[in-house]
């Protein structure tokens, strides 16, 4: 994204203590209330270096102010909070979104004859992703779908799973069966798999004895693969499906697997994609929903839209929202609509409920609080335009959910078209983040707040609308429309046409709309298309992770780690939006585009450099074009005439046979961290018809060659000639929720140089900010460029392999021209379909010469796959996984200190370790199996009391434990990657500074152990060993004594 205010230089925070005084004198803490009548930002969660983005020149949030003057419904798109909600999708962020229904809502329930399944397991077997699973134990079980409110038709399933079984209790003859109702009572057969023996194939796979245990131990019960698909005999519209598990001497079912279809089209059973505005409760009990206004407020009415009300209980209303004071009762009776006039003054109102009408659960579709106060958003303000371009940031955007709009694109796009009801957008931004922005659902970061926003809410396409207008004089031959970045797909309309559409999320989307923009206001609107398949919530708790990826993959390029992973949560949305910036830009005839100069060094020699500038130059005119590309490196131009046909585009490049001045001598190089200094110079590229500029485009140009070899079968990469030693780690997201500027892109790589890293991975590419990449090229940190392909069993490939090329291709042409791209990656843990490897190598050869290509980013000749737990230190230096490779994945959880844990948690969930803590990552079971972290604690200091002193005990195994995986590494100083060295959100695991950044004592392990000359001690050797990772001159590279 754009930094669109000049730069301050920021210091680095060297130590600890230095950090912890930036951060309070930036700002204090971080809880889920707003400090009483503070509205300065619409971001009220945190301050300071952990408020994002950080610097107002780059925060285009709307401000929020109290509206004392007019009477209205105070509730309107406020945050909400309930008690509990039965699933993802009904919760409390429906009761203030506007929209009221009186339509019994569709959810879905999965029970056996053992009872109900919990919400986190309830879709496990429909999500589509390859290791989620539900099992049920029994010799005569079954699995019962029941769909609330809605049917499904069907002719046929298809299940994969197991069964595991008593070889002593086993006899012949089993039976699977699937069956359809309408009423839960009355059964049809639809199909059936019975007969003697055992079902499936035999498998060398043992099962525990009990299905949900999740160990590493072997287990003792053998098992029968099942993958089956049964065509039914009489296909019907049910309500319900039952699939009946009959045979002796199972011990329990489990399947992975249960899809239905319908004339071979897969039906999506997931109730995420029916939206019903109401909130639904988990219990028939004592339940409650209450709403932050935002402000102190009074008020004298509330009306309550029930579709199965509450008829016992009452209206209360707290300042803090911990101390409640009745102020009505709830009349009961049959009514819907409950208006209920009281004297009310506060900040919070909240509906507390006794007794369900029918002994159902409650279900309410809305809130009204009539009143003054509350809080309103006021956009920000659009930044002024310069002479040759308008940023469409802040300013006039409003977004909406589709299913609220009934007009179309051409409609939406003309200046007569009235946006009511519409929401003020954040742009750039995503959807989730404009809501966020204005109030109407609380920080996702916090606590446990992820579960009152509605998955089936944000499961949408979504409307974004702009009004402009183009100053005088500013329109030039040719006028052009920039997206930088959207996500999913968009169709783009202006003043009333379709213009265009852009799909991927990692494609720019430029427009020619000379002849569409008009004197006065003008309007864009995109429609923003929602992922296709964006698979099912994954809710971590205190014992595991549940699993990463899913069914998401097959939309890459896209954010594929919002579907959740075991350093992240689901994010509502899965980041759909307008992410990146919007502009205007105006020219002449002819553009230029992706400048690139490739650098070639008479190697060992480095007193000399060949520099061979391109850039790629169009004609947007009818008629032919002479002009000359000038170009700038430093003090060095260079210019040539160039013609283009009618409509051409074509790459210029300048050959340094032809341009002596290319040749340049004694040149300053660009260096990574450790090995120089990381040089930019200034570089520009413009074209001139006759002396008049049609087009100029300024960018950095660092001087430096990187070389490769593969000798037996092991990666070495080489800087200017010298070794490169990787050290660093990897990165998921900027911020999860995209909200990552120049400021804080600039801070976090900071820190990164200051731990004498020199390399960090764009893991799966998540990130698309050029300010990743500035920063990079400024602090002298390399790049592993991933493309955007997860570990096989974290979701498929792309069902678009064009889409995905076409991405990629405009993403490396986009970035080549940044010193700091070190290497490219194909795809995690794995290697990619073969049309998309051959493609990418194809790209990164013809569009980035004289970078590297590798398919995968832990097989032949670099290793991966952890581990990822906390090990004795002593353990780190007998690892043998990789020790003679580069290895792009090991790491541990690393625990926040006490202030960001207060900052993260709610004050009930601080301690002991909870759901709220799973939640944030810190999981006993899972790759990163905090169990072990705990032991290490306990066995080293006893038994924590609290979280504070938790906390505390865990810097020292922080410290202990980064500082050991960096040192383990040092006899082949082939390179490490930790995962991770940054958080994209508040975690508690594979971290070495937290999402507030605040530098953990693993911060002050790496920077120790990576110092350019270090002496540690090998604990399995007993042995001082002198390392010296100096890119200077050196006697010997490494050495022991004793």
């Amino acid at each position: 994204m754009r930094t669109f205010s000049k730069k301050k230089k920021l210091p680095r925070l060297l130590t600890l203590c230095g950090a912890v005084a930036v951060s309070a004198l930036l700002g204090g803490c971080g809880q889920s209330g707003v400090p009483a009548e503070s509205f300065d930002r619409s971001d009220y969660y945190t301050r300071g270096i952990g408020s994002y983005p950080g610097d107002p020149g780059e925060d285009f949030s709307p401000s929020l102010r109290p509206d004392y003057s007019t009477y209205r419904n105070i509730a309107l798109l406020r945050s909400a909070y309930n008690s509990s909600s039965y699933d993802y999708n009904l919760t409390a962020q429906l009761v203030t979104d506007g929209v009221i229904s009186d339509k019994q809502p569709q959810y879905l329930d999965l029970s056996t004859q053992n009872g109900d399944i919990a919400r986190r397991e309830r879709e496990w077997m429909i999500d589509q992703g390859p290791y989620s699973r539900n099992a049920v134990t029994g010799e005569d079980a079954y699995f019962l779908f029941t769909l609330n409110n809605w049917k499904e038709k069907a002719d046929k399933v298809q299940f994969r799973g197991s069964v595991a079984y008593d070889e002593n209790k086993i006899k012949d003859g089993y039976e699977i069966v699937c069956e359809g109702s309408n009423d839960g009572n009355t059964w049809t057969e639809l199909a059936a798999l019975k007969g003697k023996g055992m079902p499936g194939k035999a498998s060398k796979y043992k099962a525990h004895s009990d299905p949900n245990k999740n160990s590493w131990d072997p287990g003792t019960l053998p098992t029968r693969m099942l993958n089956e698909t049964l065509t039914f005999d009489q296909p019907g519209e049910y309500a319900y499906y039952r699939m009946r598990l009959k045979m002796e001497g199972a011990a329990y079912w489990a399947f992975f697997e249960m899809n239905f279809y319908n004339q071979d089209k897969l039906i999506d059973l997931l109730p995420s994609k029916f939206f019903n505005s109401a909130w639904m409760s988990a219990t028939t009990g004592e339940e409650w929903v209450y709403v932050d206004l935002g402000s102190q407020s009074e008020f004298d009415k509330v009306k309550l839209h029930w579709i199965n009300k509450a008829i016992k209980g009452k209206i209360q209303v707290s300042d803090y929202a911990k101390q409640w004071v009745d102020i009505a009762n709830l009349p009961g009776g049959d009514a819907n609509l409950d208006e209920i006039k009281l004297k009310g003054k506060g900040r919070y109102v909240r509906v507390w409920m006794e007794q369900p009408a029918n002994d159902g659960r409650y279900i309410l579709s809305e809130i009204e609080v009539m009143g003054k106060g509350g809080l309103l958003a006021q956009p920000a303000a659009a930044p002024a335009a310069t002479k040759d371009e308008i940023r469409l940031s802040g300013g006039n955007w409003k977004v909406q959910r589709a299913s609220e709009v009934t007009a179309s694109g051409e409609e939406i796009s003309k200046p007569s078209f009235s946006p009511e009801n519409w929401i003020v957008a954040t742009v750039p931004g995503t959807v989730l983040s404009s809501y966020k922005n204005i109030g109407a659902i609380p920080n996702p970061n916090y606590a446990d707040n992820l579960m009152q926003i509605s998955e089936s809410f944000f499961n949408s396409n979504f409307w974004y609308r702009d009004e402009f207008e183009v100053p005088e004089g500013f329109k030039q031959d040719r006028l052009f429309l920039n997206f930088d970045g959207i996500n999913w797909k968009a169709n783009v309309y202006l003043n009333g046409n379709k213009i265009g559409r852009i799909e991927g999320a990692f494609i720019r989307g430029v427009f020619d709309v000379t002849d569409r923009v008009v004197p006065g206001k003008n309007v864009v609107a995109v429609e923003i298309i929602k992922n296709e398949h964006i698979g099912a919530i994954k809710e971590k708790c205190e014992k595991n992770t549940d699993f990463n990826g899913g069914i998401l993959g097959a939309d890459n390029p896209t954010f594929h780690a919002s579907i959740g992973w075991d350093w992240i949560s689901t994010i509502r949305g899965r980041n759909i939006g307008i992410w990146d910036d919007v502009y205007l830009t105006s020219t002449g005839k002819v553009t230029i585009q992706d400048p690139f100069v490739q650098v070639v060094l008479p190697l060992p020699d480095t007193t000399s450099a060949t520099l061979t500038p391109e850039v790629i130059v169009k004609n947007h005119d009818a008629a032919p074009v002479k002009g000359v590309l000038t170009g700038k490196i430093g003090d060095i131009t260079f210019e040539q005439p160039v013609e283009l046909a009618a409509n051409e585009e074509k790459t210029v490049t300048f050959d340094p046979n032809s341009f002596s001045q290319l040749k340049v001598q004694n040149p300053r190089l660009w260096w990574p961290k450790g090995y120089g200094s990381p040089y930019l110079y200034d570089a520009n590229f413009t074209f001139k018809v006759g002396d008049k500029v049609s087009d100029s485009e300024d960018f950095k140009v660092g001087i430096r060659q990187m070389t490769f070899n593969e000798n037996n079968s092991i990666l070495s990469l080489f800087i200017n000639g010298r070794r490169f030693i990787g050290r660093g780690g990897n990165w998921g997201f900027g911020e999860s929720n995209l909200n990552y500027r120049g400021r804080e892109y600039d801070i976090a790589v900071a820190y990164h140089a200051d731990m004498n890293f020199t390399m960090m991975r764009n893991w799966v590419g998540q990130i698309g900010d050029k300010e990743l990449y500035e920063a990079c090229d400024r602090h002298g940190i390399m790049i592993w460029q991933d493309f955007w392909l997860a570990n096989p069993s974290d979701g498929p490939d792309p069902y678009d392999p064009e889409m995905f090329i076409a991405n990629a291709e405009d993403y490396v042409k986009r970035f080549r021209n940044h010193a700091s791209i070190g290497i490219y990656c194909g795809r995690n843990e794995g290697f990619p379909p073969e049309q998309i490897d051959k493609a990418l190598r194809r790209i990164v050869k013809e569009d980035h010469p004289g970078l590297h290509y590798i398919s995968s980013s832990a097989d032949e000749v670099v290793s991966g796959h952890g581990p990822y737990r906390a090990l004795p230190v002593k353990e780190y230096f007998s690892l043998k996984n990789g020790s003679d490779k580069f290895h792009s994945e090991r790491g541990m959880p690393n625990v926040m200190n006490y202030e960001s844990l207060v900052r993260t948690f709610s004050p009930e969930a601080l301690w002991p370790q909870n759901a709220q803590w799973g939640q944030h990552d810190y999981t006993m079971e899972g790759a990163q199996s905090c169990a072990s972290f705990n032991a290490i604690i306990e066995k080293g200091f006893g038994k924590p009391n609290n979280a504070k002193e938790f906390a505390e005990l865990a810097q020292w195994v922080n410290y202990d434990g980064y500082r050991g995986m960096f040192e383990s590494r040092s006899l082949n100083r082939k390179g490490l990657l930790l995962w991770m060295t940054h958080p994209a959100w508040p975690s508690m695991v594979w971290q070495t500074y937290d999402y507030y950044f605040e530098p953990t004592a693993a911060y002050f392990g790496c920077k120790k152990a990576s110092e350019p000359l270090h002496i540690q001690w090998n604990p399995v050797t007993d042995e001082i060993e002198v390392v010296n990772y100096s890119a200077g001159l050196r006697l010997s590279a490494w050495c022991r004594g004793r």
